[in-house]
């Protein structure tokens, strides 16, 4: 408020300068205009006795009525002997002193400003203009605007003028005052819900009214509660299921160390006991270590050594790793190849990886006798690789959280007593490191995987 009434008083000076300005400027080219007129047509007639001296005084009082001012016509002596109005008949006669009339009478047309050498009280706007017959002069042509007409008139524009810009100030404190309003309420409420938020409560959300700016920033700021939400779900997730994934190693790791130093295990049966132990230490570490690798990756610490490779190759190595298990679960192997040879460029090692942790996921969720599908397909740029296995789907609500640390869609972990469920999270950082994209689709014969690779041509 104080910009726009600093603002406004200025303006209103400004306009106020600019007014008076304008309006003696209009006058003053309206005299000169009507100056060359008389001088032709008026005093021109009189002179060369077309017209008497009475119709010449008669057609200046008429003149003088329409442009609000004096008019005398000065004879080459310098002596009045026309006045337009009938109060001012004693300067009839008089000469006039005033220097700056010698350069009418030279033949110039002057504009002067103030009392005319102290014939007005009052300041005016005097325009001198010469009568001249075959550039002989003859007398010159004198008009007075009073100045303080001129400012009347400005002065009742200027109180308009600051009317209007008294009520559009007004129209602009009522306006800022409800904008201000709208725009400080929803802080405050915004204030006010960051502090729940803060004691840990994130379910406190925000009314959003209209579709401004702050409608936006209190949209994200609920969008923010909810993550923070979910973040803290995670969290809680996070220990429960690391508690639980750490608890039962080393339950068991103790309750067999305690056995064979108590003598419960007799020395015959200890090595088989020692290598459970053994099998649960070695899960214990890769656990700690794929906490570590992700860690890494997520925060860009983890280096990616990128060459180009050929992709049948890692895929036909990680079945390798598997042969054993797809044997025991009789499982119906299908590899359809795009090329007999397919290069990529990426990190071997992070990809062989990935392969690795989708395969697991598949041959662990496939049903007994069930079938995988392992298929890559070119596009573009691009080699899409595809991992499937028949069975069950991924329920509709589960398929956001699969990417999640710790997040298992077997809850009770009747199929997945060993996973930890950080392998899709880890695929999906290394995908994401590598500038690749992954998708899960749940088909009518089953659930698949799909990646993407850069295409080495």
């Amino acid at each position: 408020m104080g910009i726009i009434l600093g603002s406004f008083v200025l303006l209103a000076a400004i306009l106020s300068q600019a007014f008076e300005t304008y309006f003696i400027k209009q006058k003053e080219d309206i005299m000169l205009e009507q100056g060359e007129k008389i001088t032709k047509q008026y005093a021109k007639a009189y002179y060369t006795g077309i017209m008497d001296l009475d119709q010449l005084r008669f057609e200046m009082e008429v003149l003088d009525k329409y442009l609000d001012s004096m008019i005398w016509i000065v004879d080459a002596n310098g002596r009045i002997y026309v006045v337009s109005r009938t109060e001012n008949k004693s300067w009839l006669g008089q000469k006039l002193t005033y220097e700056q009339i010698n350069e009418v009478f030279e033949g110039k047309i002057v504009t002067i400003k103030g009392n005319f050498g102290g014939y007005f009280k009052d300041p005016v706007l005097t325009v001198g203009y010469p009568i001249q017959i075959d550039g002989k002069a003859y007398g010159a042509l004198f008009m007075h605007t009073p100045i303080p007409e001129i400012q009347r008139t400005v002065k009742e524009l200027y109180k308009i003028t600051l009317l209007c810009l008294s009520l559009s100030g007004l129209c602009a404190f009522f306006f800022i005052y409800y904008l201000s309003r709208r725009i400080t309420n929803p802080l405050k409420e915004m204030n006010e819900v960051a502090k729940v938020i803060a004691g840990g409560d994130f379910h406190k959300k925000l009314d959003i009214v209209g579709y401004d700016e702050v409608a936006e920033l209190a949209s994200s700021f609920n969008y923010m509660a909810e993550e923070l939400n979910k973040l803290e779900e995670l969290r809680r997730g996070f220990i429960a299921n690391i508690s639980h994934d750490l608890r039962s190693p080393l339950t068991s790791i103790k309750g067999f160390v305690q056995a064979i130093l108590d003598g419960t295990i007799p020395p015959e049966k200890q090595s088989k006991y020692l290598e459970i132990v053994l099998d649960e230490t070695r899960r214990l570490t890769k656990m700690t270590n794929d906490i570590m690798d992700l860690t890494k990756m997520e925060s860009g610490q983890m280096e990616l050594k990128k060459d180009q490779f050929e992709i049948n190759d890692v895929i036909r190595i990680v079945l390798d790793r598997f042969e054993q298990r797809i044997l025991d679960k009789k499982i119906d192997l299908n590899i359809i190849l795009a090329e007999e040879r397919t290069m990529v460029f990426a990190d071997r090692e992070q990809i062989q990886r990935v392969i690795y942790n989708l395969l697991d996921n598949a041959v662990k969720f496939v049903p007994e006798a069930g079938k995988i599908w392992i298929e890559t397909t070119l596009s573009y740029n691009k080699v899409l690789i595809s991992i499937k296995n028949n069975g069950e789907g991924i329920p509709q609500e589960e398929l956001l959280y699969i990417w999640d640390r710790f997040h298992k869609g077997d809850k009770s972990r009747g199929k997945d007593k060993t996973g930890m469920g950080l392998g899709l999270s880890i695929v999906k950082q290394i995908l994401k490191n590598h500038g690749e994209s992954i998708k899960v689709e749940n088909q009518e014969d089953g659930v698949a995987f799909i990646f993407t690779l850069e295409l080495k041509i």
